[in-house]
Parts: structure tokens; C-alpha cells; sequence
């Protein structure tokens, strides 16, 4: 078929039909077994979207590494201290940890910063505001997450409950790892990032409504 020789057009069909099985299985009744498939959606994830990036070079993975790695230690100082985002501790739902911290979870972090700054870097405004613009789209995004987490043993809150501090840590952190990127990365455009962002979310919200979940 025509459209496999377009790298753009084969990741997006890819994206589509994964998700659309895996909304198909929540559906069904089968979310906890799906849902230990988590690491490896990640790596998909993080996967087409490096393969679709326009700027990709050096640079660009370089960078990609750069916040992966520190979201991974901000991770790790932030259940062992309790003082960036509260007090949580990670279950067994996002696969192999290192000192009780999912590895996977740095990945994560990379994936949403390359794709929300690949959203706003179509827009002609001062590195700050795009950097606020797409803090702000992430929080959003964690919004969404957050009860699918808890839900599914990825994390857990002490007391039961998410502290503000947790979205305005967010915010913080995204905000400071946008600016790096839109420093360093000359060409973040990203034809597939809205995709990733909206499907992920998309699919949350299904989880959360046929699970129950309440937000917030």
C-alpha cells in the first residue's frame, strides 16, 4: 500500500490502530491486563515520535536524553523527599524500577516535552511564552493521568489524595525543561506530536469513565 512508504502516514496508522484496540479492550472489560502493557506503549510512544521528528540530529537526541534522564532524577529526589511534587511511592504498574523509581518514567517525561514544545514551536511568540503554553498543556495532561495511575498501581499518594503541589510542580519542572529544549533544539517540529497528546488523552478519559474513576 501506498501509504507505507510514508514514514508520517505509517506511524499514524500505527498509533490509531493500537489504540484503537486497547480502547476496544477497556471496553471489553480487560483494562488491568492491559495496562501492564504500559512500558512498552511508552516506548512506542517515544519511538514514532523520534522517527517523525524533523529536526532529529545530535542535537535532538542529545537533548531528548538530557530530560529523560532528569526527569528520572527529579523522580527519585521526589519520593525520597517528599518536597517536589508530595508524598507518593511508585507501585509495580510502570515495570522495572531503580532504587524505587520506574526507569520508564524518564522516558515519559522526554515524550511530553518534545511533543507539547513540538505543538506550540509553529507559533511565533518568545521562547518563555511557548515554554508556559506547553507547561500548561502538560498539567492538563496529568490531570487526565492521574487517576489512571492510582488506579492501576504506577503511583500512589499518601492520605489518598493528589496535593496541589503536585500540578504546580509539574508546571514548574515543564516549564524549566521547555525553556532548555526550545534552547537547544533548533527544529522540534513534529508532525505526530497533537496525535500522541490527544490519543493518550483521549484514551484516559475512556478509562476513567468506564472504570469509574473519579478526577481531581
Amino acid at each position: 500500500m501506498k501509504f507505507l512508504k510514508n514514514h508520517f502516514q505509517l506511524s499514524l496508522y500505527l498509533l490509531v490502530v493500537i489504540y484503537t484496540v486497547g480502547i476496544a479492550t477497556v471496553l471489553l472489560g480487560y483494562a488491568d491486563d492491559l495496562m501492564k502493557l504500559t512500558p512498552f506503549n511508552l516506548l512506542f510512544a517515544s519511538g514514532i515520535l523520534l522517527y517523525n521528528a524533523e529536526g532529529i540530529n545530535r542535537r535532538y537526541i542529545s537533548m531528548f536524553a538530557i530530560i529523560a534522564a532528569s526527569g528520572y532524577l527529579i523522580e527519585l529526589i521526589g519520593i525520597i523527599t517528599g518536597l517536589i511534587f508530595g508524598e507518593y511511592a511508585y507501585g509495580s504498574g510502570l515495570g522495572l524500577k531503580l532504587f524505587d523509581v520506574p526507569l520508564i518514567i524518564g522516558l515519559n517525561w522526554a515524550i511530553l516535552v518534545f511533543a507539547t514544545a513540538a505543538l506550540m514551536q509553529q507559533f511565533l511568540w518568545p521562547a518563555w511564552l511557548k515554554a508556559a503554553m506547553a507547561a500548561t498543556l502538560m498539567v492538563a495532561y496529568d490531570f487526565f493521568l492521574e487517576p489512571v495511575a492510582i488506579n492501576f498501581d504506577f503511583w500512589t499518594w499518601a492520605g489518598g489524595s493528589i496535593p496541589m503541589q503536585n500540578y504546580a510542580a509539574w508546571w514548574v519542572i515543564a516549564f524549566l525543561m521547555l525553556l532548555a529544549t526550545f534552547k537547544f533544539v533548533t527544529n522540534l517540529k513534529n508532525r505526530l506530536a497533537g496525535y500522541v497528546i490527544a490519543i493518550q488523552t483521549l484514551f484516559f478519559i475512556i478509562l476513567i469513565l468506564k472504570q469509574g474513576l473519579s478526577i481531581g
